[in-house]
């Protein structure tokens, strides 16, 4: 079940020709249909399905429609490594002249893969690659449930692996603030992708750059830190300290409320639930705000105004995920009522009437991207004659993809009408959204706990519609 995998892995852009051989230890914990096309792309290449380099194979994540879902270089010298003596004969050609394969043949080869290729063009030496998006949509889908429930199982175990360095001096004080944040979603990381292959590994969230592990305890071959970098004031440049991180989430929470008030009108009430509320969303923001930066460099707060900052980035993900729960609750409450038909089952819906070009968008990228991102965001290396030991985690690849994720969904949100009248004939496309939007619902859940972020559900009932207002200026 558990296994060290090897990895060709490199920066090498489409000149270069150079590879490194790494062994990172990770569990193979959730299945990756887009990974298995471009395992198949390389396999039917050049006969290597293990490879993952650079720009070889791309899997795209915009332009679908025009650019295609993947494509690979047709230049023959960026391939030499992986081609036979014969082959390095032709190498001056193209990469399906040197292979002897052509355009026809991929497609008609492709017809045996879970997710077959139907459309092939070639733009600036690249083949742009087109997939059957029934089959995609219909396995990502039932993938998709999967590996939601393996990644909350994994991350309910419990493990003292990840440990915030005790030379770092406890304190409200930001840069410990983001110390902390930082632990909790390494935490999760370590819990998807490596625990328990690794057990003797500690992992040491520090902002000591010559950190050191004194326990004699321990042996240092077993130690990694994890760098996390300081909080700098924007305006300043300056390292942070005259704020404490209690006071930074205060005037957070402050600054929501004023926005109600003033701007809105709203009367704040002193109503638990609104404190609540309001809490947990300056929370969000101050926790997304430290952790969308790559935790080895400093982070730059806006001190001055949540809207001039980055702490817009949390309000504008937690809107969108109020969105998709009042669309999830307003469906429900009109099943229940009579108005619509019980949602049939996944197995039972006909999802290929998914046809927008946003739906597939979302389902591409973002549904069926998750365990590409997750595979992204860690990084261990076991130590190796040749190689350095490596444990590198990147939560801020996640919190990109979350932005990228409900900008998009504004996008699609704004332009079309989910909740249609109740008419036969749009039934099905509808039955098709919902399901849709379940497993985009839980998508975006699934990576707010990941960085230990609240979502709107956990906290829902009625503090959630003061919110919206709240929120909006903020987007």
């Amino acid at each position: 079940m558990y296994k060290i995998i090897p990895v060709k892995n490199s920066t090498m852009c489409d000149s270069d020709s150079s590879i490194i051989n790494v062994c990172e230890v990770k569990v193979k914990v959730l299945r990756d249909e887009l990974q298995e096309v471009v395992h198949n792309l390389y396999n039917y290449l050049v006969s290597d399905e293990e490879c993952t380099i650079g720009l070889l194979v791309k899997k795209h994540t915009n332009n679908l429609t025009t650019q295609g879902d993947f494509s690979f270089l047709n230049t023959a010298k960026p391939w030499q490594d992986f081609l036979t003596e014969e082959q390095l004969k032709r190498i001056d050609g193209t990469l399906l002249q040197c292979v002897n394969k052509d355009i026809a043949d991929l497609i008609n080869t492709s017809k045996d893969w879970a997710i077959p290729i139907v459309k092939a063009i070639e733009i600036k030496k690249r083949i742009h690659l087109f997939v059957d998006r029934q089959s995609a949509i219909s396995i990502g889908f039932k993938v998709a449930v999967k590996n939601h429930k393996k990644v909350l199982k994994r991350m309910s175990a419990d493990t003292t692996v990840v440990k915030i360095d005790p030379y770092c001096t406890d304190s409200d004080c930001l840069a410990y603030l983001r110390l902390k944040c930082l632990r909790d979603v390494v935490r999760n990381l370590y819990l998807i992708y490596t625990y328990p292959l690794v057990q003797k590994l500690i992992i040491v969230v520090t902002w000591r750059s010559g950190y050191k592990y004194l326990d004699l305890n321990i042996a240092s071959d077993d130690v990694e830190p994890v760098f996390c970098g300081t909080v700098l004031n924007a305006r300043t440049g300056l390292k942070e300290t005259s704020i404490t991180a209690s006071e930074y989430i205060r005037l957070r929470q402050e600054e929501l409320t004023l926005i109600a008030q003033h701007k809105y009108g709203l009367r704040v009430t002193s109503e638990e639930k609104w404190k609540e509320f309001i809490a947990h969303l300056g929370e969000s923001a101050v926790t997304f705000e430290l952790l969308q930066i790559k935790c080895s460099s400093p982070v730059k707060i806006h001190f001055e105004s949540a809207a001039a900052g980055n702490s817009k980035g949390a309000a504008f993900i937690l809107y969108n995920c109020a969105r998709l729960e009042t669309i999830l609750r307003t469906f429900k409450e009109k099943v229940d009522e009579g108005t619509y038909p019980a949602l049939p089952s996944l197995e039972n819906t006909d999802l290929s009437l998914l046809t927008d070009e946003d739906e597939w968008s979302l389902i591409f990228t973002y549904i069926m991207g998750l365990p590409s991102l997750l595979t992204n965001a860690v990084e261990v290396r076991e130590y190796t004659e040749i190689y350095n030991s490596c444990c590198e985690f990147r939560p801020h690849m996640i919190c990109n993809f979350l932005s990228n994720m409900v900008k998009l969904f504004s996008q699609y949100y704004r332009r079309v009408r989910i909740l249609t009248e109740p008419r036969k004939h749009l039934l099905p496309v509808l039955f098709a959204r919902i399901h849709m939007l379940i497993i985009l619902n839980n998508t975006l859940k699934l990576c707010l706990s990941i960085l230990n972020i609240k979502s709107v559900s956990q906290m829902y009932t009625t503090c959630f519609f003061p919110l919206i207002p709240i929120i909006l200026p903020l987007l």
